[in-house]
Formats: C-alpha cells, structure tokens, sequence
C-alpha cells in the first residue's frame, strides 16, 4: 500500500482533495507533513512532530488606514512598530517552507509598506508555496504592480467596502476611494500586459449596516473592471449598531440570542474545534510568534522564533497547554494562556481548499 493509499483511510473529503494535490505536483515533504498534522490532530497530541502547514506572517505590523475596529487603525498600541527584514523572513522559511503549504503576507499591517514584499514572496515561491496578500492598495504605484505580478503571488485580496468615496470612507479611515480603484484598474491591466495568469484578485467587500445595500452592485462593478472575483464577507463587529439588518450577511444575530449564539449574538459553529495548535502559525516581524491570527496583544503570544528554535517555541509549555485545554474541551484545563476560555474557538479555522496554487 502506497503513503497516499494508506492517508486516505479514515480520512474526510477535503484531507483526501490535499493528498491528492500534494501528490499529483509531487511534493513529498509538504504531503507527508500534512498527513502527519492530520493524524496528531485526530489524536489531539500534546507534543506534536509535525510542521504546521500554514503561515500568517506580518510584513510589517502598522498601517496607513485607521479602521475603527481594528487595533492597528486605532493605535492602542498592542504591538511596538516593526517590519519583517528579507534576511529575517529567509531564515524562517529555510526551516519551515519545507513543509509550508499556504503563507498568508497579511496580519495586522499594511503589507505593501514594507518595499522586500516581493522579494519574499519569490523566495516563498522557490518552496512551492501558495502565496496570498490582502492589502488596502492604497500604496501601489505602476511599479509595485509589475513586481508583484512577476513575484509568482498566487493571490491577492484587495479590500474595499463600498462603491462610493462615503460608504468606504466610514470603515477605511484615511483611505482614498478613487485611488484604490485606481490602483485595481492598474493591477488587472499589468497582469494582463504581463500576460500572467496570476495573482488571483479578489475584491472583498466587508459588509456592515451601511454598505450592505452596495453588495450586489459590487458584484458588478468588480466583474466590468475585470477582477477574478468579488467576495462578500460578513465582519466582526464591535458595536451593534454597524451589524448589518440582513442576517444573512451577518455573522451575529439581531433580537434574541437563542441556542447557537454567544452572548453578544455571535453565530457559534456547531461541533468545530480551533485547529491552529496543530494546522498553523502567526509570525510577526519581530519574530513574536501568535497561536492564532486574532490574537492581539503581544503579551498573550506564545514565544519568539528569533530568540529560540522554532521546534522550542512549537511545543514549548503555552502551545501544550493550549492542545490541553482543546482537547479536554476547557473542562480542565486553567492558567495564563489567551487559548483558554477563548470565545471564537473553531470560528476562525484556516480554509485550506482556498490555497489557488494547489487547484
């Protein structure tokens, strides 16, 4: 019986379609990574051997908008200024971009204010990574667009919240609306002069109470500018009265919790587990490494890749007791760990069939 033959057994669907795609492009590290982070996570392993297989990593971790709910818009100063170095981001995937599947360029900053962005994504790319940006494009000139069209980027997510310099000014404080659209314009005609296939662009509108009404018009502009896809994304949301009035576009609920709801109307998924001490990491530019991609402050994050070996940080006692405290379902599992107690665990889980370079 081959690996692949033997992974597939006692396995879902969506591990099956990854196998597959691992195997069909021959990546034999990252394939048999991925079917040994699935076996431990099955077995919620305390002490894991495996490599997470996904990767959010911030270029920098400041911004030039200042978004409301966001706590990099509003500089409650969570996190001290950095940017990522090329030198710093190498060694870090000369150690995991072995196993590394998917990175995400993207976390708490402006990805574009940090000038060795494509440089990085084309030594990502060397690993046969997926590669994805999602920026505010508020900074790209003709220039940036050539190179990060010819840096390999599997994807990029572009966010603009209306159609209209109002509607996208209320969220994207500081945001110029013209420009953006201006700069996607640019981006879609540089891949195409390039003559590339990728980036994939994606406009993503994130839907609040006073832009829900712009939703199916965004569906139709971004299709006449020639952007591959335009996707609706429900928010989370600080304050009631910017959760949009159709559910459907909702991650909370309006009157009433009911069964299924947090206290605050937060839909909760049903039987999810969080699977990020297992699946995946987040890295900031000072090496601080966070269990998940919320997790704010830097206080709560769980070691630092520049101080100690990554392998130390990874099943180091904060990672175990976070593993714990999944596997035990919270029932005895305490101490100072921003995993326990957590209110959104399984809501933020990586999707990894959105990786555009494996399909």
């Amino acid at each position: 019986m081959t690996m692949l033959e033997s992974a597939k057994q006692g396995l879902d669907e969506k591990q099956k379609k990854i196998i597959q795609a691992l195997s069909k492009r021959d990546l034999k590290k990252k394939l048999e990574n991925f079917v040994l982070v699935e076996e431990e996570k099955a077995r919620r392993e305390e002490i894991v051997s495996g490599y997470p297989y996904w990767l959010i990593i911030d270029p920098v971790n400041f911004c030039n908008l200042k978004c409301p709910f966001c706590p990099t818009g509003q500089e409650r100063g969570s996190r001290k200024r950095a940017i990522l170095s090329f030198d710093n981001f190498r060694k870090i995937i000369d150690e995991i971009g072995p196993y590394l599947i998917h990175i995400d360029f993207c976390n708490w900053g402006e990805p574009f204010l940090n000038r060795q962005l494509p440089e990085m994504i084309k030594y990502a790319e060397r690993h046969y990574v997926d590669t994805k940006v999602d920026t505010n494009l508020n900074l790209l000139t003709e220039e940036d667009a050539e190179k990060i069209v010819l840096s390999g980027l599997d994807k990029i997510i572009v966010s603009i919240d209306g159609i209209t310099p109002e509607t996208y000014s209320r969220y994207r404080v500081g945001g110029d609306f013209d420009k953006v659209m201006e700069n996607l314009g640019i981006l879609v005609k540089k891949k195409k002069e390039l003559k590339k296939a990728t980036p994939y662009i994606t406009w993503q509108f994130l839907v609040f109470r006073h832009n829900e009404h712009e939703v199916e018009e965004a569906k139709k502009i971004g299709c006449d500018l020639g952007v591959d896809h335009v996707g609706i994304t429900k928010a989370f949301i600080g304050e009631k009265d910017w959760i949009p009035l159709n559910e459907e576009l909702s991650n909370y609920r309006q009157e009433g919790l009911g069964s299924g709801y947090t206290s605050d109307g937060l839909k909760k998924p049903q039987g999810t587990m969080c699977n990020w001490p297992w699946e995946a990491i987040t890295m900031n530019p000072n090496g601080s490494v966070s269990p998940c991609c919320s997790v704010e402050d830097e206080k709560d994050d769980f070691g630092n890749i520049f101080q100690q070996p990554f392998r130390e940080v990874w099943n180091n006692e904060k990672y175990r007791m976070a593993r714990r405290y999944i596997k035990d379902n919270a029932t005895q599992v305490t101490g100072e760990n921003i995993c326990v107690n957590c209110g959104h665990s399984g809501m933020i889980n990586i999707d990894i069939l959105s990786c555009h370079s494996l399909f």
